[in-house]
């Protein structure tokens, strides 16, 4: 009987690429960088970035963070900016420079924050769409294109535009944020970022269509069970609150259906009343309070957006010559 030849041994599977470990000093001084931020979303952003600036640097570089140099944040730099859009590329690089110039005041690396103007440089961005504003005429026609489709589409709007909140602001908003203080106003409790709230007057055309929203939702103020339930909620289970994708969706949608044809975002919304603000002279504290900045040199861009306008003024005066 002919024995049958044994079978060829399998070659042994090549195992998958693994990322060596980060050095426990580059975790520490990342965690530690991350406990002197506030926002969670702002923790878990630098966080990610962070952590792929470690990993190029000890997987790429074949170093730690104490031995990196103003040459190795310059290779990382072309990095990005090879492997990402412009706008993206920018926002990694500051992160990345906040952190080093973190690093070097704690004594840990050796690359003199100046030089990071350099060789951290973000490179040229286009105008971010968020920073796009509405004319009074492009949103009173987004606001009709919701009226006649759908009242809840058309009262977030109209509280995004009264109250300048961002999106995950106005997912946010519960029944029972509202505050009637007498004389007539009313304010709305906003959590912002950082976790941190602050109270916003509402007009009272504003807050008589809240009122009728509500109403017409079959909800109430004076309930204790409605008033921990989410202002404006999804058709996806119920009493659950709008997404901050369905937001954006819901601008989008909007923005098309009133002829808009300049990218527009949830955001642009917000800088259209900040600008509006400054457009007519409100003070620079009045707006940073208004729309919750912490720092006010963010509050100064609507203050120098106002100023170009201002400068262009002479395109508003069309009388012949």
């Amino acid at each position: 009987m002919t024995s049958l030849p044994e079978p060829l041994p399998e070659p042994p599977s090549k195992p998958l690429p693994v990322s060596p470990p980060q050095a426990p000093e580059t975790r520490r001084l990342i965690s530690v960088y991350l406990r002197t931020l506030s926002s969670p979303q702002t923790i878990k952003t630098y966080n990610t970035e962070l952590e792929l600036f470690a990993a190029y640097v000890e997987n790429e570089l074949g170093k730690g963070l104490g031995a990196l140099t103003a040459e190795d944040v310059s290779l990382y730099r072309e990095h990005l900016i090879n492997a990402y859009a412009p706008a993206t590329a920018a926002k990694k690089l500051a992160v990345l420079r906040r952190f080093l110039i973190f690093t070097f005041m704690a004594g840990a690396t050796t690359v003199n924050p100046e030089s990071l103007r350099f060789f951290a440089k973000s490179p040229r961005v286009r105008q971010d769409s968020s920073y796009n504003v509405l004319t009074d005429e492009e949103l009173s026609r987004m606001l009709a294109a919701a009226r006649g489709s759908n009242y809840r589409d058309y009262v977030m709007l109209a509280v995004m535009a009264g109250c300048g909140l961002r999106e995950a602001e106005v997912v946010g908003v519960k029944i029972g944020d509202f505050r009637d203080v007498g004389g007539g106003q009313t304010f709305l409790r906003v959590l912002g970022k950082g976790d941190k709230v602050r109270n916003v007057p509402l007009s009272p055309d504003l807050w008589r269509l809240i009122q009728r929203y509500v109403l017409l939702s079959e909800r109430s103020f004076t309930s204790h069970l409605d008033s921990r339930k989410p202002l404006f909620t999804s058709r996806v289970g119920k009493d659950k609150p709008l997404t901050t994708r369905s937001v954006q969706n819901i601008v989008k949608k909007y923005v098309r259906a009133a002829g808009i044809t300049k990218a527009i975002s949830p955001h642009s919304i917000r800088h259209t009343v900040g600008t509006n603000m400054a457009v007519n002279e409100a003070p620079l504290l009045v707006i940073q309070q208004f729309l919750g900045h912490s720092d006010p040199k963010t509050t100064l861009r609507y203050i120098r957006r106002a100023e170009e306008l201002a400068t262009r003024a002479y395109q508003y005066n069309t009388l012949p010559m």
